[in-house]
């Protein structure tokens, strides 16, 4: 097959541009799908893919496009491709344009009994009033990923402080803020492979370990915890848990997947507190594919990935096939 790579360039390290991938993640990508046997081409996803795509005319779409711009940025390559009828990996444009949505996904799961943390959704200030749950809050721009926007200071205690960080956020971020109940306890993240096949693989399950990280970080998983404090050593992988809690998370990460009917490749975060209460956060279509030991540039995704028996390639590989399996797309 003719696999075309999608995706956005990392060309510098702005917060805004933290979840484009770097030239390491692109060679990498593409030496899987050449691994494969298939024929290789790389594309930008920029306003010009339209013509690039009719040009190129690919059998296959490796899809990684965050988008370029707007709300609903990640579905509008999967928007196109669909109009032009070209097969692709990864969730479709409704499941992108929904998980990019902090706030749409939690009110959809929430609705299918999957328990999240209490929270509202804040175009201004004046709409604190409506928060009836308890302090701390955390604060995250509504429609990002990769953290973007999220540091300790996020966390507020009470409603002075929710409010002047409100309107920062509000004012650099131009978008709704979701304004959810902080859970204190442990954090896990959760990679599915083949969400929607027969066999659902759910890769070595990852707790943060927020005890190797200094006191400020105060157990939040942010922007400073991954790039000024990043680490291996602060990961367990796979996570220290019993079998009964590993089998709770598997089975609701994958009713989630099914749920919010995304196929092929996902990442979900958890809290749980000290209760064992299991907690929905966030889900990511598209989770990062980095992986540069050198560099310590490694994504939770590819790093649960090869702590479950799987090489690079071979990762890759298992998500054109399941990929390929939905289209009923031959070799």
């Amino acid at each position: 097959m003719k696999v075309a790579l999608v995706l956005n360039t990392r060309k510098d390290e702005s917060e805004f541009e933290v979840e484009y991938d770097p030239p390491h993640t692109i060679e990498m990508i593409k030496h899987g799908i050449e691994s494969g046997g298939h024929d290789y081409v790389f594309i930008e996803a920029d306003e010009n893919i339209l013509e690039t795509l009719k040009q190129v005319k690919p059998d296959l779409v490796f899809n990684r496009a965050e988008g370029v711009r707007g709300e609903s940025r990640e579905s509008h390559i999967p928007a196109i491709l669909e109009m032009l009828g070209i097969p692709y990996v990864g969730a479709n444009v409704l499941s992108t344009a929904v998980c990019l949505n902090k706030g749409w996904t939690k009110k959809f799961l929430s609705f299918h009994n999957i328990l999240t943390p209490q929270f509202n959704i804040l175009s201004s200030t004046k709409q604190v009033s409506k928060l009836v749950f308890k302090y701390p809050v955390i604060l995250k721009p509504n429609e990002e990923g990769s953290s973007v926007g999220i540091n300790e200071d996020n966390v507020v205690y009470d409603r002075k402080q929710l409010i002047k960080k409100l309107g920062a956020m509000l004012q650099e971020y131009k978008q709704p803020i979701l304004a959810e109940q902080f859970i204190q306890g442990r954090e896990f993240s959760v990679g599915v492979l083949d969400c929607l096949g027969s066999k659902p693989d759910v890769l070595a399950i990852l707790e943060i370990d927020f005890s190797k990280f200094p006191s400020e970080i105060a157990g939040v998983y942010g922007q400073k915890a991954k790039t000024i404090y990043e680490g291996l050593d602060h990961y367990i992988c796979p996570a220290k848990i019993r079998k009964d809690l590993k089998r709770k998370i598997e089975k609701v990460s994958i009713e989630i997947c099914e749920l919010l009917e995304v196929p092929d490749f996902a990442r979900i975060d958890y809290r749980m507190d000290e209760d064992e209460q299991l907690y929905f956060l966030e889900i990511n279509p598209l989770p990062g594919m980095d992986f540069d030991p050198d560099n310590q540039d490694i994504s939770f995704y590819p790093f649960m990935a090869m702590k479950s028996g799987y090489t690079y390639d071979q990762l890759i590989q298992r998500i054109m096939d399941s990929a390929a399996h939905r289209y009923d797309l031959k070799k």
